[in-house]
């Protein structure tokens, strides 16, 4: 009966062995698994990454079209009427485009205050205007629908020159 018992204990350690080796094929094959959605959806982010923009620039590309139209016009034509009518047209052209795609133009209009979330700051500079208020917009800045993907660069004022500098320049 001692006979018995062991071979019963040891076909249940074998038994338990192989159960043992299973569930490390089974927990190697889900790690491959893992790995390989790992590598795919890294690739996937790569991807969406590098052609995030391509709905942007294919609503574009006939901007450009008309823009090399307009520059082959140009290069052929005297009058400059027509050519100005055609770059306005096509300015409006991308410009709706771009509204339709979330982007938006940051104003920043002389005499407006200065805003750090929207205006970057190029120079301070005596002027008529208040302090920390708009004298001029250098280049205009965007934003993608509430982002802001380009501040507006722009030069800020630094208030009124003193009376004393301007005398002491003369003298």
């Amino acid at each position: 009966m001692e006979n018995e018992e062991e071979l019963t204990l040891e076909e249940q350690i074998e038994a338990l062995q192989h159960q043992v080796e299973e569930w490390k094929d089974l927990a190697h094959r889900r790690s491959a698994e893992i790995a390989n959605i790992q590598r795919r959806t890294q690739q996937e982010r790569q991807d969406l990454m590098v052609y995030a923009s391509e709905h942007v620039i294919t609503k574009m590309l006939p901007v450009l079209d008309d823009l090399h139209a307009a520059v082959e016009a140009a290069r052929k034509s005297v009058d400059e009427s027509p050519l100005k009518t055609g770059i306005e047209m096509i300015y409006a052209k991308a410009v709706k485009i771009f509204e339709e795609s979330g982007v938006n133009v940051i104003e920043a209009g002389v005499g407006e205050p200065f805003n750090v979330a929207f205006h970057e700051a190029l120079m301070h500079t005596a002027s008529e205007h208040p302090e920390g208020h708009v004298v001029q917009n250098v280049q205009r800045g965007y934003q993608l629908h509430e982002k802001v993907i380009r501040h507006a660069k722009v030069i800020t004022s630094a208030g009124l020159p003193e009376h004393n500098e301007t005398t002491e320049e003369r003298t």
